[in-house]
């Protein structure tokens, strides 16, 4: 029996990297203006420090709320700000951190992703820059390729996830990202010995695009798959790849081949969800049709479907058929679970008055209340500047400089406000 710190795996990461950058970059022009007098009125240190207190803790705070504690569990993923659990120690009674966290279950995570930006610091030598992202929408936990736990939360993300929404690397590549000279040592063994096995070529291709170098990884698949025969362990590595880097075409010709060698019902949803993108709703259909009579997969073959009739205007209810016939024949729990909340969701969409108006004007109160706050934070940012610049901006009071700061401030309000009628 497992115990509770295996289930339990605490993460701290930044989710937000730009509120992060801002709230450091207000915090040191505050530091700025504390030990220099801009207006010169002879004020001591003390006086300075007692002006611009409030705007200093108010800035520690952003800080601090950038900052996140994560907690997987076996019941799902747990997120607090820094901010959170401070407040919540300094005031137990009024609930001020009930808006610092939130808490995501295993059947609400629509995706799990791997990021690999294309840029990467070459002073980064043995973990490349990536994160893995887990979450639904306006709900993103964020946890850094160099993370020292990053093995543990891969094995709970696949153990708790279903596989389909699951985008991750080769199990090769877990936790133990290889170095850029072992890459190179790699690389060199190809161009010496054109002859290589094609496994090799494939995983060197796989480590080159963990580095991000995406045409090198591209060569060197068309070279293994040239170098040999049809193959379906090797066509679906190099369909997963050319899928990770968006070559759309060469993903599909390589699918196409492994539906000739092989009758699987997840290529045929792949090959469903290629349609898809092509804008081809007909055959996206046809495909789900296919994989719906398999019984193996036909809880997520009639899933799909019903996502794909839902997009269509006037087949709401079809989509409802197509999702009640997938929750009867649901075996994994996190298919079953996400069935379930898709099929309450789309029922009360057709049943209740007004849902669908309110559900878009949620989304986009919350839109709106991240560009509001972005624009807040410059314009705050810069009247501080500007004061500190030029003390001549802020005469007569409360002068360009102070017009500046309270625009800003009334634009964080109403994002403050936003946002909280977006979360609900």
């Amino acid at each position: 029996m497992t115990s509770a710190s295996e289930n339990r795996v605490t993460l701290r990461v930044i989710p937000s990297p730009l509120w992060l950058a801002l709230s450091l970059a207000l915090l040191a022009l505050l530091a700025c203006l504390l030990v220099g007098d801009p207006l010169r009125r002879e004020m001591n240190a003390w006086s300075r420090l007692t002006t611009l207190l409030p705007m200093i803790l108010l800035a520690g705070l952003m800080v601090l709320d950038s900052i996140h504690r994560v907690e997987m569990q076996s019941d799902g993923i747990r997120v607090m700000s820094i901010a959170g659990i401070l407040l919540g120690k300094i005031f137990p009674l009024l609930r001020l951190r009930g808006r610092r966290a939130f808490r995501l279950t295993w059947s609400s995570v629509d995706a799990v992703e791997l990021r690999i930006p294309q840029f990467q610091s070459p002073f980064r030598r043995h973990v490349p820059r990536g994160w893995l992202q887990a979450g639904s929408s306006g709900r993103v936990v964020r946890i850094p390729l160099g993370h020292p736990q990053l093995p543990r939360a891969l094995a709970l993300l696949r153990h708790f996830v279903h596989p389909y929404f699951l985008h991750l690397p080769s199990q090769d590549w877990e936790g133990k990202i290889p170095p850029r000279p072992a890459l190179e040592r790699m690389l060199r063994s190809i161009v010496f010995n054109p002859a290589v096995p094609a496994e090799f070529l494939a995983e060197t291709a796989r480590a080159c695009l963990l580095w991000g170098s995406q045409n090198r990884a591209e060569h060197l698949m068309d070279q293994a798959l040239a170098s040999q025969g049809p193959d379906e362990r090797l066509l679906e590595e190099y369909f997963q790849l050319m899928k990770s880097m968006g070559k759309h075409d060469k993903a599909r010709e390589a699918l196409e081949k492994l539906l000739v060698l092989r009758s699987s019902p997840m290529d045929l949803l792949e090959m469903a969800e290629m349609r898809h993108l092509e804008g081809d709703q007909k055959g996206a259909t046809e495909f789900l049709l296919q994989a719906a009579e398999y019984p193996p997969s036909s809880d997520l073959a009639h899933f799909l479907l019903g996502c794909l009739y839902v997009q269509r205007e006037g087949l709401e209810q079809t989509a409802l058929e197509q999702w009640k016939k997938g929750l009867d024949r649901a075996q994994h729990p996190q298919l079953l679970g996400k069935l379930g909340e898709t099929y309450r969701y789309h029922r009360a969409l057709l049943t209740t008055p007004g849902f669908f108006e309110r559900e878009h004007r949620r989304i986009r109160f919350w839109i709106w209340a991240r560009r509001l706050g972005l624009m807040g934070s410059v314009a705050v940012i810069a009247g501080l500047a500007w004061w500190w610049i030029t003390p001549g901006s802020a005469s007569p009071f409360p002068g360009k400089s102070g017009l500046l700061l309270i625009l800003g401030g009334i634009l964080m309000t109403v994002a403050a406000y936003l946002r909280r009628a977006g979360r609900d």
